[in-house]
């Protein structure tokens, strides 16, 4: 989607930021879960690490190395494009690093970015705009349109955090942790996670209409999504009063392919 809208771009562009970002996403999941290993058998998950497929030393040791490769990439082309990509990115690889990290602030300071769920808003706050910045500047310049694409992506982002922990909101309880699931009802994460995902909406349609992205009819099909998530989820809780129960399984599913059938419609547009 990034490299759709971006403008012109060439296409071996695209491959180095698809490398990137799959290298980089790849390292902080494994970071993640390779710190998590009591908190994911506490709450019954199957990870290579709680079957004990690998070990704790063996995914650290890749995990480091494919945060040094994605570096390494990033840092060269800061250097060949003359941009400041590798700023935006070091305070995604550093607050992410921080975030799982069960060595340095766990042992050390005694808590976890991630057990705190005001650690989880502020992470999840810097490192989704900050690692969409870094990706669009191998396609384009620091301009409105990055900054646009930017708080879209932190909206996106802050609209994830507000909802992943329901599920394992007994297995938090049960690993001591303080995370959004534990501190605050379901309902009010329910809630504030829609009202993002309408500021996300919001933002991609004002960019879109004001031309602070490239302007194209067919991106404008953005509205169709949000008008679907608007029906069947917003306005399906609030008659609800944001209860939440079993059979709202649907409801939940049609907020998530909203979401990726609107990136969907503006990488596609992006390139017609």
């Amino acid at each position: 989607m990034l490299f759709g809208i971006s403008y012109n771009s060439s296409q071996n562009l695209l491959i180095t930021g698809v490398l990137v970002s799959l290298i980089s996403s790849f390292a902080s999941n494994l970071w993640n879960h390779t710190n998590d290993i009591e908190e994911d058998a506490l709450q019954g998950k199957k990870t290579v690490l709680t079957q004990k497929f690998v070990s704790y030393k063996t995914t650290s040791i890749i995990s480091m190395f494919l945060y040094g490769i994605s570096m390494i990439i990033i840092s060269y082309m800061s250097i060949m494009l003359e941009k400041p990509i590798f700023i935006f990115f070091s305070i995604w690889l550093m607050i992410t690093w921080l975030y799982s990290d069960n060595i340095f602030m766990g042992k050390i300071f005694g808590f976890r970015l991630k057990t705190h769920y005001i650690g989880e808003i502020i992470t999840y706050g810097i490192a989704y705009p900050s690692y969409t910045l870094s990706i669009w500047l191998i396609y384009s310049d620091l301009n409105i349109s990055g900054i646009a694409v930017a708080l879209v992506f932190m909206f996106l982002g802050l609209s994830g955090v507000m909802i992943k922990d329901l599920k394992d909101i007994s297995g938090d309880r049960k690993a001591g942790l303080r995370t959004l699931g534990v501190k605050f009802i379901p309902s009010k994460l329910l809630l504030s996670s829609c009202i993002f995902i309408i500021l996300y909406y919001i933002i991609i349609l004002y960019s879109i209409f004001f031309r602070i992205l490239k302007l194209n009819l067919s991106m404008l099909l953005v509205i169709l999504p949000f008008i679907w998530f608007l029906q069947n989820t917003f306005y399906h809780f609030h008659k609800k009063g944001w209860r939440i129960d079993v059979n709202d399984i649907n409801s939940i599913r049609v907020m998530n392919a909203s979401i990726y059938i609107s990136l969907l419609v503006l990488g596609i547009g992006g390139f017609i």
